[in-house]
């Protein structure tokens, strides 16, 4: 428990610390609103049907979170976007599912970082 604390900490310490005016750091919550990569991860993390569904519409709700935040300029609420998709998806899985779950996402946040840097 106490790893995925520091990991949840971790997550939203780098994503407070490195918030761009174009949002860029939260372009993990974009991906995981596609369709297909939302399939893959509630495969990856072994979700119901059920699990499923409430999980796309948790990441549709972040996504509109963080549209009207970054529409307004405000990081504090792009960064509540983040910790509102964190929040529900822990409350709809098992904990070794959310375990997976912020594998995938810290995974993901790192590999869009290094992509960044090389394009830039």
């Amino acid at each position: 428990m106490k790893r995925l604390s520091i990991l949840l900490v971790a997550i939203l310490a780098f994503s407070a610390g490195s918030y761009a005016v174009n949002g860029n750091e939260y372009n993990v919550l974009w991906t995981l609103n596609n369709r297909s990569v939302s399939q893959k991860v509630s495969d990856y993390v072994g979700a119901t049907p059920a699990q499923t569904q409430v999980l796309n519409e948790i990441f549709y709700a972040s996504v509109q979170r963080l549209t009207d935040a970054l529409v307004e300029g405000d990081k504090t609420e792009a960064q509540r976007a983040l910790i509102f998709n964190i929040a529900n998806v822990k409350a709809v899985l098992s904990k070794q599912q959310f375990r997976k779950y912020l594998e995938i996402l810290n995974k993901t946040y790192q590999q869009q970082n290094v992509a960044s840097l090389t394009n830039e």
